[in-house]
């Protein structure tokens, strides 16, 4: 960003007249913002509050519209007209272009900015009795509401300029003339034949980097004391040759300009160096998730519940809520005990989420009946009002097609999930009978006719095993139906 903004030093005055100028300093200085950002994550405490919450989204779009999108913009600003042989239709349109997108900006990420710290604080906020100040989510979501708008507006205000630009350009390039131009070309003399490429391979570069690696690697066989020494033998050798190798180097070429000059050479290492990347990365996560899979005694879901997780990832239900609940005493006191590897042990993809417009999942399951779920899915607003959650009752009527149950169970199975053989051949009937007892519950308790194969029961079914190790009986735990309107006041 500084060198970006330095550039221009001495030449400021041009950015009151050129339009492609204001859209590149604006640009770096909103990508600066951005990354200065991005690494504050990394304190806890910033992190702790942070996360979740509505400040990464004006974070992100500072970087996505200001960074990238105004970048992108001065870039089109200044190539079309060069391309079309004129001069830029309407500069005035230009800069009112700006002026839209940089108001645009600003509104859209402090909006963000100020609706993430609320959320975050009010999340937190205990009382003097030691509870929760706002215990049901929803207060937060509508403290929110006007930065909601807020950030309609300046949303809008970015598009609208985009569509400004749109009709500058289409205009500059109707009035389009032949392009006659000359390009001096510098002809370079030719090049002394340079080493061969065993000259690369075998470098004292990659000499010293495999011996410095089998050193290190060393570390395995040997016991701690020994290990802290072999390590620090390592580094020596690493710092003594690379300090060797600068002193040493003549006046031919530098070893990596002969790499970058061999096409082959060079990705053959790039390949070998991504290999051990991965590797590093990759095994260790391996061996560890096979022994937890062993000790773990979380059962995988069962026929229905996997479709009606396919279901919750199809309605996007993972943009607005979380499966993750972390250690801290406000989470706890409003949403219960913290998450642990084993919940989404058989989670292929896990649902920890980014961002929380409603509340946490992940202990979800059996807190309250198939009915209260049901009412909650076909009309939100019923049983928490103030919801921005939209209906799904359209799920009443898509069907599940459960004769692909069983391919879904396979390719579990493929990916570690212990299914078995029969519970595969079985998927099918064993996902109608959960589906039936779910229905039969509806019509029992709360007079609701439901097709037992609808996409509302499986998904029903898998909001109720959230948190659970076993799948639940087909008779919910929780409160009485009778009970509801005072649960949702409290949720």
């Amino acid at each position: 960003m500084l060198n970006g903004l330095l550039t221009l030093r001495g030449a400021w005055d041009k950015v009151r007249q050129e339009p492609v100028l204001k859209f590149f300093a604006a640009g770096v200085t909103f990508y600066g913002m951005a990354t200065f950002e991005g690494p504050l994550l990394s304190i806890k405490s910033v992190s702790g509050l942070a996360h979740y919450i509505d400040w990464i989204i004006g974070h992100v779009h500072s970087g996505a519209l200001g960074g990238n999108g105004f970048m992108a913009v001065g870039l089109f600003y200044d190539l079309v007209p060069k391309l079309y042989g004129r001069e830029l239709h309407s500069r005035s349109a230009a800069n009112m272009h700006f002026y839209l997108g940089t108001v645009g900006i600003l509104l859209y990420a402090v909006s963000m900015w100020v609706a993430g710290i609320t959320q975050g604080l009010m999340w937190r906020a205990v009382g003097e009795g030691g509870g929760l100040t706002y215990p049901s989510f929803v207060e937060t979501i509508l403290a929110l509401r006007p930065m909601f708008y807020t950030r309609l507006v300046g949303g809008s205000l970015y598009l609208v300029g985009m569509f400004v630009m749109e009709w500058n350009l289409w205009k500059t390039a109707r009035g389009a003339v032949p392009v006659e131009t000359e390009v001096e070309v510098v002809v370079e003399e030719p090049a002394a034949a340079e080493p061969g490429w065993q000259q690369v391979v075998f470098g004292r570069p990659v000499l010293l980097t495999v011996v410095v690696s089998l050193v290190a690697g060393s570390v395995a066989f040997v016991n701690h004391v020994v290990g802290t020494v072999v390590i620090v033998l390592a580094c020596g050798i690493a710092i003594g040759g690379v300090i060797a190798l600068r002193a040493g180097r003549g006046t031919g070429p530098a070893w990596h300009r002969m790499l970058e000059g061999r096409a082959l050479v060079f990705t053959m290492f790039t390949v070998v160096a991504v290999l051990v990347g991965g590797v590093a990365e990759i095994v260790p996560s391996i061996v560890s998730g096979q022994a937890a899979q062993r000790a773990t005694s979380q059962q995988p879901y069962s026929a229905l519940e996997l479709e009606g997780r396919d279901v919750y990832l199809q309605e996007g239900c993972y943009t607005c809520h979380s499966q993750m609940i972390r250690p801290f005493t406000f989470e706890v006191a409003r949403y219960g005990e913290p998450s642990t590897p084993d919940d989404s042990i058989w989670d292929h993809p896990f649902q920890w989420g980014s961002k929380r417009t409603g509340p946490d999942h992940a202990r979800e399951g059996a807190r309250y009946p198939h009915l209260w779920h049901y009412q909650h899915f076909m009309d939100p607003r019923q049983i928490t009002p103030g919801s921005t959650m939209p209906s799904y009752a359209h799920l009443l009527g898509d069907r599940v097609d459960l004769d692909h149950t069983g391919g879904k169970l396979q390719a579990m199975q493929t990916l570690g999930v212990p299914y078995t053989d029969a519970q595969i051949r079985e998927a099918p009937a064993a996902a109608r009978r959960a589906g039936a007892a779910i229905a039969a519950e509806l019509a029992r308790e709360g007079h609701v006719r439901v097709d037992a194969e609808s996409k509302l029961v499986a998904l029903i079914a898998y909001t109720q095993r959230l948190g659970k190790r076993t799948s639940p009986e087909a008779a919910p735990v929780g409160p009485s139906p009778t009970a509801t309107a005072q649960a949702a006041v409290v949720r």
